[in-house]
């Protein structure tokens, strides 16, 4: 009886480490998802030498597709660069291209119950920052 009552805390022990791995290789895929349409919102934005309006809602309405979420609960960071810079001679560091995201992720943690965690606990934000330079030109 005593070998049933510990194989019964075990079983319940691994059956919530392996509920992980799916929700584990899921978070994975989105968080690839996001640093793919970030890279690309990226390449843009050297194309024009900072990151417009159209550009960051473009960012914004893919990400909350992917994620099913809001696209109010997608933050830009306030020292997002929005005004134009342009390709310097050489490498000049005001001339640089910044930008920050923060996603929210839910369901961190699979069976948080279980832990002790409440599901309001079990979420977090994704923060991507990308630093790149411009390619725009000068027309002179």
């Amino acid at each position: 009886m005593k070998q049933l009552i510990v194989l019964c805390a075990v079983f319940l022990l691994i059956a919530a480490m392996i509920l992980q791995i799916p929700l584990e290789m899921l978070n994975y895929e989105r968080k690839h998802a996001i640093m793919f349409y970030v890279n690309n919102a990226k390449e843009m934005a050297k194309q024009e030498g900072c990151y417009t309006d159209e550009i960051l809602s473009d960012l914004k309405s893919n990400i909350a597709k992917k994620m099913d979420i809001n696209i109010s609960e997608i933050i830009i960071g306030d020292d997002t660069t929005r005004i134009k810079k342009f390709r310097p001679d050489k490498f000049d560091g005001g001339e640089t291209i910044y930008l920050k995201v923060s996603v929210p992720f839910k369901n961190i943690l699979a069976a948080n119950n279980f832990y002790g965690i409440s599901d309001s606990q079990n979420k977090g934000y994704y923060i991507i920052e990308e630093i790149t330079t411009s390619e725009k030109l000068r027309s002179n």
